[in-house]
């Protein structure tokens, strides 16, 4: 039996509230009606022409992205206007998409703890904490991004790091095989590691955070070349595995976690094996 669009919302919104996004993000329902029966769903980080036609081809009715379609306006929805296409053709195929981005990565959901798990991090916290007071029930509910922790034992980076790559490599934290392309490390390879921060996506930012928590090596992605400085400035080593890759393992946990939902049960879900990382 199909249930609807909203419903799939609201599953993922217990999990991870649309109030939890940043003020400049744009996630819930961007295209579609709430009232579509669902019978098969896409899970993908980025929603493309590929990742379309493969929604098409499975006959998903729903697409669940990671990564908003709209931040923009657009101006207009012409057919020549490139950054249209993909909103088009979601209509023209009658499928429905829904973005949770920062709510996500502020949930239990994150790629950030299950990497640090990876690790196998002691005494692991939020890297940034965010409070919320709910007063319904006179309390404040605590989420954030990124994690820190203990190695059980230090180590050095450079054999924390290939340690780290092959455990990607053979753990079964992502949907599939994906190739360990664009991944960049910065700092002495005989730097003694004992705490390490994860932050997934773009953790440039999260330089500063990193070293004031005292960690001495950040695993992120898309690093640019100013806050790799900033980072050896301060004494802390530089992982960046890329966007893709140290997001990826989200769309297993979300699959797991809606696939578990008696609300769902019945409905089909698969990961793209399309959207996958641009760098070669």
């Amino acid at each position: 039996m199909a249930v609807t669009v909203g419903l799939v919302a609201q599953v993922i919104e217990k999990i991870a509230p649309k109030s939890w996004a940043e003020e400049w993000d744009n996630v819930g329902l961007l295209v579609g009606s709430g009232s579509k029966p669902v019978e098969r769903i896409m899970l993908t980080l980025d929603c493309t022409l590929d990742v379309i036609e493969e929604a098409k081809e499975y006959g998903a009715q729903l697409i669940v992205a990671h990564h908003p379609l709209i931040f923009r306006p657009l101006k207009n929805l012409r057919s020549d206007n490139a950054a249209a296409q993909v909103p088009l053709s979601l209509f023209k195929n009658d499928i429905a998409y829904y973005a949770a981005h920062t709510n996500l990565d502020q949930s239990r959901l994150s790629s950030s703890s299950i990497l640090g798990e990876l690790l196998e991090l002691d005494k692991m916290e939020y890297l940034e904490r965010v409070y919320d007071f709910n007063p319904n029930r006179n309390d404040t509910q605590e989420h954030g991004y990124g994690v820190s922790g203990y190695l059980r034992h230090p180590q050095k980076l450079s054999d924390l790091w290939s340690k780290f790559l092959d455990k990607l490599k053979q753990a079964q934290i992502y949907a599939q095989a994906y190739d360990l392309t664009g991944v960049r490390l910065a700092g002495s390879l005989d730097q003694e590691i004992r705490k390490v921060a994860i932050v997934n996506g773009s953790g440039g930012r999260f330089v500063p955070k990193a070293l004031f928590k005292g960690a001495d090596l950040l695993i992120t992605g898309d690093v640019d070349h100013h806050a790799a400085l900033d980072a050896l400035e301060g004494g802390m080593a530089i992982g960046d595995l890329g966007h893709f890759l140290t997001e990826a393992p989200m769309l297993k946990l979300l699959k797991d976690f809606l696939s578990a939902e008696k609300a769902l049960q019945g409905i089909e879900i698969l990961v793209s094996s399309r959207n996958r990382s641009p760098w070669k």
